[in-house]
C-alpha cells in the first residue's frame, strides 16, 4: 500500500529557506535521536534507581550489625562499587599506568574519569567514574535503541533495550567499568557503517579501540560493511574488476585506518610510559594462558565440572560462565538457521558475533592453586554484553511468545539483583 503525500502551500518568502533548512536537519536528524531518548528514558531512570536502592540496602543491611545503632558515611556505602576493576581503573586515573598489570585496562575510560573528576568538584573519584559510566550508558541505550529502530522496528528496538537493561550482569553499567562506554562506541561505528558514514565509523572505531581490545575486530567489520554495500560496483555482472577500477574505493577506505591507529596510539603511550608497546598483552599473563585450540576452554570447564564438588567454590562459576557462553553460542545459530534469523544483508554483524565467540575461548583463565580448581572461561557472562546483536535475537523470540519473554524476566532480575549484591560485598562475580 503506497502512502500518498498532499503538496504543502507554496511561500513567496524569501527568508523562509534559512528557516526551513534548520527545522528539516532538526527532523530529519536529531529529532528522531530525541525521541529515542525519551522511549528509553523511563527505562533508564528506573534501573539506575534500583541500583541506588540496592546499594542503600545492601549497603547498609549487609555493613551494619543486627539492631546496632551505627550507622554509614555516604562515601562508605557507595564504596561498596569500589570493587575489582573499577579499583584499576581509578588507579589508573589517579596514578597514570605505573605497572604492567595495569596496561590490560584501556585509557580511553579512565581518561574520562580523571578529565570529569576535574570538572565536577566531588570529594571522591568513585562517584565520577561512576557517572562516566551511567552517562555512557544512556548514550549506549540510545544508540541501541536508534540501530534496532533503523534496521527492524520501534517495538522491537524497545524490547531489545530492555532485556540488555535487565541482563543479569548489567550492574557493570552502574559500577566503575568500561562496559557502556565501549558498547556505546562500538553500536556508534555500527550505525555509521550500516548508514555508510564511513569518516564517522572510523571516529568510533578509533575511540572504541582506546577502550578495549576486541575492538580491532572493528577492522574487519568495516571492510566486511563496505564490500556488502559496494558489491554491485565491485563485482559488476559478476565479471572480474581491474586494479584501476578500485582506486576510487580507497577514499573512503581511509577512515578503517582510524581503528587500529587507535591501538596504535595506545600502543605508543605504553612505550613511552613502560618501555613494553605490547604491555595490554604480557598483562594478561595475571588472568589468561596462551592461546589454545577452539574448544579447549569448554573441555577444561566441563573437566572441572566433573572433578570439583558441586557445592565448591568454582562449580558456581564455571556453570555461569559455561552457561551463559553456551546460550549466546545457540543464540548465535538461531541468528543464522533459526526462525528468527538475521536477514542476509546484515552478515557482517554475524561475523563479529562469531569472531567475538571465539575470542572468549581461545584464552582460557589461568589456573589456580593445585585442588583448588579454576573458572577456564573468566569473565564470558560480562563479556556477553557486548553481543548486542544476541540481544536483538532475544527481543524477537520474546516479541513472539509471550512464554519466553515471562521466563527471560523471571530468570534475570532475580540473578541481576544476587550478582549485584555479589559484587557489592565483595565476592567475586566474573
Amino acid at each position: 500500500m503506497s502512502i500518498q503525500h498532499t503538496p504543502s502551500a507554496i511561500t513567496t518568502d524569501s527568508s523562509a529557506p534559512a528557516t526551513r533548512s534548520l527545522r528539516q536537519a532538526w527532523n530529519e536528524f536529531l529529532s528522531p535521536w530525541w525521541q529515542a531518548t525519551r522511549n528509553i528514558l523511563f527505562l533508564y531512570i528506573i534501573t539506575r534507581l534500583i541500583f541506588l536502592l540496592l546499594t542503600y540496602f545492601g549497603g547498609v543491611l549487609f555493613n551494619i550489625p543486627n539492631y546496632s545503632y551505627d550507622h554509614l558515611s555516604f562515601n562508605t556505602m557507595l564504596h561498596t562499587w569500589y570493587r575489582w576493576d573499577a579499583i584499576r581503573f581509578i588507579t589508573i586515573a589517579t596514578s597514570g599506568y605505573t605497572k604492567v598489570q595495569n596496561a590490560a585496562f584501556f585509557p580511553l575510560y579512565p581518561a574520562l574519569v580523571a578529565l570529569t573528576s576535574k570538572i565536577i568538584p566531588t570529594h571522591s573519584i568513585l562517584v565520577a567514574s561512576m557517572l562516566v559510566s551511567n552517562v555512557a550508558t544512556l548514550g549506549m541505550m540510545v544508540m541501541l535503541y536508534r540501530f534496532v529502530e533503523m534496521e527492524f522496528s520501534r517495538e522491537l528496538a524497545q524490547r531489545t533495550v530492555f532485556y540488555q537493561a535487565i541482563f543479569p550482569t548489567a550492574f557493570f553499567f552502574f559500577a566503575g567499568y568500561n562496559e557502556s562506554l565501549f558498547i556505546f562506541l562500538m553500536l556508534g561505528c555500527f550505525y555509521a557503517l550500516r548508514r555508510g558514514a564511513w569518516w564517522f565509523a572510523g571516529v568510533f572505531g578509533f575511540l572504541a579501540a582506546m577502550s578495549r581490545s576486541i575492538a580491532i575486530l572493528l577492522f574487519v567489520i568495516f571492510f566486511c560493511e563496505y564490500v556488502r554495500q559496494r558489491w554491485p560496483e565491485l563485482h559488476p555482472n559478476l565479471r572480474p574488476v581491474r586494479p584501476v577500477a578500485l582506486l576510487k574505493h580507497i577514499p573512503h577506505l581511509l577512515p578503517a585506518l582510524l581503528i587500529p591507529l587507535g591501538l596504535i596510539v595506545y600502543m605508543l603511550g605504553l612505550y613511552v610510559r613502560l618501555g613494553d608497546p605490547l604491555a595490554f598483552s604480557h598483562a594478561q599473563v595475571d588472568w589468561r594462558t596462551g592461546a589454545v585450540i577452539p574448544g579447549m576452554a569448554i573441555y577444561q570447564s566441563l573437566q572441572q565440572l566433573v572433578v570439583h564438588s558441586p557445592l565448591s567454590f568454582s562449580t558456581p562459576h564455571i556453570l555461569i560462565d559455561l552457561g551463559t557462553f553456551i546460550a549466546f553460542l545457540v543464540l548465535f545459530l538461531l541468528a543464522i538457521f533459526g526462525r528468527d534469523r538475521l536477514p542476509r544483508d546484515q552478515w557482517p554483524l554475524l561475523v563479529f558475533w562469531g569472531c567475538a565467540l571465539l575470542y572468549a575461548i581461545l584464552w582460557p583463565g589461568v589456573p589456580g592453586a593445585p585442588g583448588q580448581g579454576y573458572d577456564p572461561m573468566p569473565s564470558t557472562q560480562r563479556f556477553v554484553l557486548e553481543l548486542f546483536m544476541a540481544f536483538i535475537i532475544l527481543a524477537r523470540l520474546g516479541e513472539r511468545s509471550p512464554k519466553f519473554h515471562q521466563a527471560y524476566l523471571l530468570l534475570s532480575l532475580p540473578f541481576l539483583t544476587f550478582l549485584t549484591l555479589q559484587f557489592m560485598t565483595g565476592h567475586w562475580t566474573v
